[in-house]
């Protein structure tokens, strides 16, 4: 389960239009999609339904439920919340625990799959269901049905629920929440929003009587109160008549309750509220101007959602360029046009400062802002945000046939419960054609006195308890304010950019061969200089390629002395940029394109890595080669990424969860000094820019070390060219490949470790078990299937049996560096006073296996889901990539490619029973347990 984020994006907003438009039709509704049938039966329950064929067999169920945790009674504060976790906790039809069993048994995964949200002001359940099999699908409505209507309360089942709810409660308690709680009310001021959090409060979860979320339950899930979203391969006509059979006989109450909409009061005077927390990371400003939501009906409506868009998109442009200056007011910062709840939207600019810094930081946000009052933006710089929106348009309509249905269920889901549009991708691309080039840039800095008022106005200050001395007060917070008026802005320059990436194009190289391998229709290209590249063209996108190229050798082949270095080498160019662009500069010139291109450097091999539309792969093949050869050395923006980072390592060394994730890689690695990143600021110091670059040239220096990958939409004929061009230019030293060095990192195994770590009564587990094993591709999958048959029975055990987690997992893998491993976790958070029996409980299920071997009830669960998970994932580009990779990084037949179906269904009981005693030993465990910090 998890909460809607109440900071969700609202998308849709109004504002006055010129008279220009005036005159035109934007008085007139937006439609929805007109592949959606939206109906309404007898007794007011609204459904929605689109036959959508992606991906296969599949539809993707929702039920909307237009109530939250805002509409509880004081006695039911968490109430909203705990209905939702009953749902999986006994129905008309599905007893305790039969319900997942048996959604489990069809290919569905409990959390991953299935799941549910809570919000302020609704509750959806998700569930995706087989639509190839008639009793599968009817049975996918039947537990919709019993949500909507059938929930059983049965009084132990609320019991037993009582402490998983606390121990959900338990992971979300921490640094942020304590400050959250003081900053709410401020900003949802006087309003019922800032007393009914969705967690909602344990002394009412823990005491409430029965017949009070009974009360819950009755009162909000009624008919007229939610909706049916269905979305996937079958026919409308079939989906309707489901809908209508298993909740046309819902009945409302007879006396339904009001279901009425919330305020958030507005208020003339400015709020501050400065929040301090030992354990906060780091300092962070907000700026809300807050606005009573606006409509999302008409055309005009959607239009004007653009124009803050655009306003919000260029404005942070301009204070991301400011980051990167030295001295800059703040490490980033950020605006954005958005909604809290329903009945309020705001205008939001913040950003995360360095010590001293927190009116300048505030200072500047304002000025920014103000300067676009002033001067307004540049036509560079709306042309360059209309090219991004319009592309973005443009990728969606392309893919609207490919798109998958959970990508799309949820537009149905919002149109329900928030009013927000429905639109489909071919109209919103004609549309955003017709209306784009017409937003002129009147319209848009006229917004700056819009968005940003005096009323209205709330501004939160996190920072640590630290920095109280440092901390500005309220009124000299809100006489930054006053002073914008006495301030000399002069107009924001636009920076001339070069037009071409590259100036001068490589000498090409020429391809050499090409291999068709029919079986799994790839080609093996070999170019001049002695690259290799694996290409597969499919269909499954319409504007998509991914790619991928890896070198063996990484930070493995330099000294100690040059550790820190090297660990920083990748990611100094994506600070410094390539050729003559900086990162912002970039950002710039690719507005308006679907490139991404990015190089990494890791322990044992070198990395490149992005993505890029079709019509965009010239630009993608320069990049790729600027990276290779153009790195670009900034001094400046090296000295400021340093300084910033310094800023934010010193901050996090309070925070618990930082320095739980620092203890636990210096035990994982045994202390072995090569392994870990860098934890203390004034290890940044140790970072050579000079010889950082000189490193980064070494690792790329021989492009014939890596072998490209690529997947998508991709005309060979039109590719060849493209790769000698930019590929089989690339410099080569066909008799001189690298290899990694094996630096002796390697976990330690049968000891047991505690970590103390803040002041908040919580723990977490982790029992980690590795050791040295010849890779094995049929061992690789038994370590697989037995994490997720493990994980199956730890949810039965540790959280419905035992009540004491709320997440629990496992999962297992093999891997050839340095040398063959295994590995394989078991994790949970809990209550520090049941570590130790929730242990022991762990090692009873993992004894079970071990001793009788998995159940055929849970095996065939694992199968069914991993059977549905390959069909889909064999129509996706993503799996291909990984899957092309994974044939030559560890040695295999193409041909075991096609073999995912036979290695499903050769799994076996034995093999999975055999894993857990080969591999899962005291011998073989580290465990590590972290526990509050010792007082």
């Amino acid at each position: 389960m998890k909460f809607k984020n109440i900071y969700q994006v609202l998308l849709f907003i109004f504002l006055p239009f010129s008279s220009l438009f005036a005159q035109s039709n934007f008085d007139q509704k937006v439609p929805l999609d007109p592949r959606v049938k939206v109906g309404k039966l007898e007794n007011g329950l609204t459904y929605y339904i689109q036959q959508n064929p992606k991906p296969e067999n599949k539809v993707e169920l929702r039920l909307a439920i237009n109530a939250g945790s805002i509409l509880e009674d004081d006695d039911q504060l968490g109430l909203a919340h705990f209905t939702e976790h009953m749902a999986f906790n006994g129905t008309k039809n599905f007893e305790k625990n039969e319900l997942i069993s048996y959604l489990q048994s069809i290919g569905i995964s409990f959390g991953g799959d299935l799941n549910a949200y809570t919000g302020f002001d609704e509750t959806v359940y998700i569930l995706p269901i087989p639509s190839d099999d008639e009793e599968k699908l009817r049975n996918g409505f039947l537990v919709l049905s019993d949500w909507a209507g059938g929930i059983l309360m049965n009084e132990e089942d609320i019991d037993s629920e009582r402490s998983i709810i606390v121990e959900e409660w338990r992971t979300g308690q921490g640094y942020t929440q304590r400050m959250r709680d003081q900053y709410f009310p401020v900003i949802f001021h006087n309003s019922r929003y800032a007393e009914r959090l969705p967690i909602g409060k344990m002394d009412v979860i823990e005491n409430f009587e029965y017949e009070t979320i009974r009360r819950f339950y009755r009162d909000w899930y009624r008919p007229d109160n939610m909706a049916v979203v269905a979305v996937g391969d079958m026919a409308p006509e079939k989906l309707e008549a489901l809908i209508l059979e298993y909740f046309g006989k819902l009945e409302n109450p007879a006396n339904p309750k009001e279901r009425k909409l919330f305020e958030v009061p507005e208020h003339k005077e400015t709020f501050v509220s400065i929040v301090t927390d030992k354990e906060a990371p780091g300092i962070q400003i907000q700026l809300f101007y807050k606005h009573k939501a606006l409509p999302t009906q008409t055309k005009a409506d959607y239009r004007n959602f653009l124009l803050r868009t655009f306003y919000g998109g260029m404005l942070t442009q301009r204070l991301d360029e400011i980051r990167q200056k030295p001295d800059a007011p703040f490490i980033f910062a950020g605006t954005g046009y958005g909604n809290f709840v329903r009945d309020l939207d705001y205008f939001s600019a913040s950003g995360v400062v360095a010590t001293g810094k927190i009116e300048a930081g505030i200072q500047s946000l304002i000025v920014e802002n103000e300067r676009v009052a002033q001067f307004g933006f540049t036509q560079v710089e709306l042309d360059r945000v209309k090219r991004a929106v319009l592309n973005n348009a443009e990728r969606s309509f392309k893919e609207m046939d490919k798109a998958e249905s959970r990508s799309i269920v949820n537009r149905y889901v919002n149109h329900f419960l928030e009013g927000n549009f429905a639109d489909g991708e071919a109209w919103k691309y004609e549309f955003y054609k017709e209306i784009i080039p017409n937003i002129t840039l009147e319209e848009i800095n006229a917004l700056a006195k819009q968005l940003v008022r005096d009323e209205n106005r709330v501004i939160v200050i996190t920072a640590p308890d630290s920095e109280k001395e440092n901390l500005p007060s309220k009124e000299a917070v809100l006489a930054l304010f006053d002073a914008i008026d006495q301030m000399d802005l002069e107009p924001y320059q636009e920076k001339l950019l070069a037009d071409k990436l590259i100036q001068n194009l490589p000498q090409p190289g020429k391809i050499v061969e090409i291999k068709h391998v029919p079986s799994i229709d790839i080609h093996e290209i070999l170019l001049s200089n002695g690259v290799k590249v694996f290409v597969k063209s499919t269909d499954f996108k319409n504007d998509e390629i991914l790619f991928t190229a890896t070198g063996k050798g990484g930070i493995s082949l330099y000294g100690e002395e040059d550790h820190h270095t090297a660990y920083y080498a990748g990611v100094l160019v994506n600070v410094m940029g390539i050729g003559d662009f900086s990162p912002s500069d970039l950002r710039k010139v690719l507005a308006g394109k679907t490139v991404s291109v990015t190089p990494n450097i890791g322990l044992y091999s070198q990395n490149i890595a992005g993505s890029f539309s079709p019509k965009e792969m010239e630009t993608a093949m320069q990049l790729i080669h600027l990276n290779f050869t153009a790195p670009r050395k900034d001094q400046e923006l090296f000295d400021v990424y340093i300084a910033n980072q310094k800023t934010q390592l010193a901050s996090a060394q309070a925070n618990p969860d930082y320095q739980f994730s620092k203890q636990v890689n210096k035990i994982l690695a045994d202390g072995h000094p090569r392994a870990a990143g860098i934890f203390d600021p004034e290890d940044l110091d140790k970072i050579d820019l000079d010889r950082g670059l000189e490193m980064y040239a070494e690792r790329f220096s021989n492009a014939t070390n890596f072998e490209f990958f690529f997947t998508g939409n991709i005309d060979l004929e039109t590719f060849k060219p493209m790769l000698e061009q930019y590929i089989g230019s690339l410099p080569s030293k066909p008799d001189s490949l690298d290899t990694f060095r094996d630096l002796g990192i390697r976990t330690p195994k049968g000891r047991s470790e505690s970590i103390h770590v803040g002041t908040d009564e919580k723990s977490q587990v982790i029992m980690l078990f590795t050791g040295e094993t010849d890779y094995d591709r049929k061992k690789a999958a038994d370590l697989i299937y037995l994490g997720e048959i493990l994980t199956i029975k730890l949810i039965e055990s540790l959280r419905e049996e035992i009540g004491g987690v709320y997440g629990v997992g496992a999962n297992g893998s093999m891997g050839i560096f340095p040398v063959g491993n295994f590995s394989f976790s078991i994790g949970f958070p809990c209550s520090p006073d049941m570590v130790d029996k929730l242990i022991e409980a762990a090692w009873t299920e993992v004894g079970k296996i071990q001793e009788s071997g998995p159940t055929d009830e849970d095996l065939n669960k694992v199968k069914e889901k991993r059977r549905i998970s390959l069909e889909e994932n064999l129509k996706r580009n993503n799996y291909w990539l990984g899957q092309l990779s994974a044939v030559r990084t560890y040695n295999l037949p193409w041909e075991a490619l096609l073999d995912g179906q036979k290695a499903i269904e050769s799994m076996t009981k034995e093999r999975i029973q055999k894993a857990a005693q080969e591999f899962l030993t005291k011998e073989n465990l580290l465990e590590i347990k972290k526990f509050p910090a010792l007082k």
